[in-house]
């Protein structure tokens, strides 16, 4: 079983495994839960997590786009979850027939692992066999503190990140933002477009996904811009910020084929090629659109340029 970790061999730690899609409030829940008890066990908290994603090994049938790519998963745990210490785990099909039971003997063959802490449904392994009573045993058995907690529900629905991809998908970032205790993110390079915003009078940078990275509906967005990676020691959250307008879609107004990530940045004009940003999407702000006219499409932006700066002087 490949990993990468930050960890030494040496050191005792709590865990919690799981796919963490978008490091939600469930998930920052669980995160608190792990700090307090590796407190008292005098031991690291530490996050096991895979790449790629499970579902794409185990379902490779569906179509799976995640909230998070792994980089943006580890910031957000550093950040959100406050537990920068982490496992990430390679995924492959012989992975996924270990058992439970073959699974965390690997860990402890490398790892001094002195507790656990999981939702109440959990469950891991080869058929899903590790659920909490399997883990009560084996910690028992192993001088393991394991631990469940009640996961987070909004609505009197549980948070979860199935139930926040749909969102995303559907545009409704505002209840997103909400479920996941932070706004939507989006990061890549920024590359050469057709330059048609600057012509129309509205430069945008022109943002390239990572693959597998999940897009909220086409529509036109406010945005916060960060330059940099998240993982950077001088990146996201400590860069300046740009406020901006973007667009996800195809622009049928110039009869456009292929999907596109677009950021017009209010009140500042920088050169962003080949360089890596992130996109916090704060608020939708309209469906995209056919315009009959590129007068009728600027009065458009410009409007949508208005409505995005009092968003967000509402929120300063």
């Amino acid at each position: 079983m490949e990993y990468v970790t930050t960890l030494s061999a040496n050191d005792p730690i709590a865990i919690t495994i799981g796919n963490f899609d978008g490091i939600h409030k469930g998930h920052q829940r669980l995160m608190q839960d792990l700090r307090v008890l590796a407190q008292g066990l005098n031991a690291k908290p530490v996050i096991v997590t895979f790449v790629p994603h499970t579902l794409l090994v185990v379902r490779p049938d569906i179509d799976l786009q995640c909230l998070t790519t792994l980089e943006e998963k580890l910031a957000l745990t550093d950040r959100y979850g406050h537990i920068s210490d982490s496992m990430v785990i390679s995924f492959t099909p012989e992975v996924a027939k270990l058992s439970a039971n073959d699974f965390l003997d690997s860990l402890r063959e490398r790892f001094i692992i002195r507790g656990m802490v999981v939702g109440v449904d959990f469950s891991f392994g080869h058929n899903r066999m590790g659920d909490f009573n399997f883990l009560q045993h084996y910690g028992q058995e192993h001088d393991i503190v394991v631990q469940s907690i009640q996961l987070e529900a909004a609505d009197q629905s549980r948070i979860s990140s199935t139930r926040i991809r749909t969102l995303v998908r559907e545009g409704n970032i505002s209840e997103a933002n909400a479920l996941l205790g932070h706004p939507v993110i989006i990061g890549g390079m920024v590359v050469k477009g057709d330059q048609r915003g600057r012509i129309v009078g509205f430069p945008t940078a022109n943002l390239l996904p990572e693959p597998h990275k999940l897009l909220p509906a086409n529509g036109v967005y406010a945005a916060r811009v960060h330059r940099g990676s998240m993982l950077e020691r001088d990146g996201i959250y400590d860069n300046p910020v740009y406020n901006s307008v973007v667009n996800i879609g195809v622009r049928p107004t110039f009869d456009g084929q292929k999907r596109l990530v677009e950021a017009h940045l209010l009140d500042v004009d920088l050169d962003l090629y080949d360089r890596r940003i992130t996109l916090e999407l704060i608020a939708r702000l309209r469906d995209e659109r056919r315009f009959a006219s590129i007068d009728a499409l600027k009065a458009q932006i410009t409007s949508d340029v208005q409505r995005a700066r009092q968003i967000f002087q509402k929120e300063a």
